[in-house]
């Protein structure tokens, strides 16, 4: 693969891919993943988000069925080879990894985790874009594919490597910008506030509201009335999906 470069097809595709994204996008991980559909002919893929400790959480999905994914955070996570804390050194100096880079297909397909998991969904190949930061991994983009589908090619492989370092960034810059907006609303609300805020979002009745703040229904409808206010709405499906929107 070190003898191979890029072709200016190959970088016209990058600057493609890098023009349809945009980090202070609310659907930012959703416009990755159709991105990379559009560009690459990923269908099948997912972008999840690293924790401190390298575990995945909070998938964003394409097509991938919701099933799988809960069957896989359920049973097989522990399996999987890709997961970020079990290749740590190696992703610091390559940021795209696949399945059979880690073993051969004699052993891959012998696994407990190709025959009990990724065969029961119809699926073979597995490929991972590992999205670092100051040396801590946030982010990994994961693409599936049956095994009649071809696997990603060494020329999409070196186009993957420049673009986990644009996605790092922008995943980075992103997460900035909703923590600011998280900030702005907890200094925006009162502490009383915040907290109907939460039952409204649950789809608690006022009376449940009072019930659980220990508070009248006069109460919980002055609290109502000003979010109402503050965040320019007139019911609460309209600031359910107004504070969804700031939290997403």
């Amino acid at each position: 693969m070190n003898q191979l470069s890029l072709n200016e097809k190959n970088y016209q595709k990058i600057l493609s891919f890098m023009d349809d994204i945009k980090g202070d996008d609310n659907n930012f991980r959703k416009n990755v993943l159709l991105a990379f559909e559009k560009w690459f002919g990923f269908s099948h893929a997912n972008f999840w988000l690293c924790d401190q400790q390298n575990n995945l959480v909070d998938p964003v999905t394409s097509t991938t069925d919701k099933t799988m994914i809960k069957d896989y955070l359920k049973n097989y996570i522990e399996m999987d080879p890709l997961v970020p804390y079990k290749l740590n050194d190696m992703i610091l100096k390559r940021r795209v990894i696949g399945l059979l880079d880690l073993q051969s297909k004699r052993d891959y397909e012998k696994s407990e985790y190709f025959n009990s998991f990724f065969k029961k969904y119809g699926f073979y190949h597995n490929t991972g874009i590992f999205l670092v930061k100051d040396n801590r991994i946030v982010g990994l983009v994961d693409f599936i594919a049956p095994k009649n589908e071809m696997e990603v090619n060494n020329y999409e492989v070196m186009c993957l490597e420049i673009i986990s370092r644009y996605l790092a960034q922008k995943l980075h810059e992103y997460s900035l910008l909703k923590s600011k907006e998280q900030d702005f609303i907890e200094i925006f609300l009162t502490p009383r506030e915040s907290e109907v805020l939460r039952y409204v979002q649950k789809g608690y009745s006022n009376k449940q509201i009072a019930g659980q703040l220990f508070i009248s229904v006069n109460t919980v409808k002055k609290h109502v009335q000003s979010l109402y206010d503050k965040f320019e709405v007139n019911n609460r499906t309209s600031l359910s999906f107004k504070v969804h929107s700031f939290e997403n």
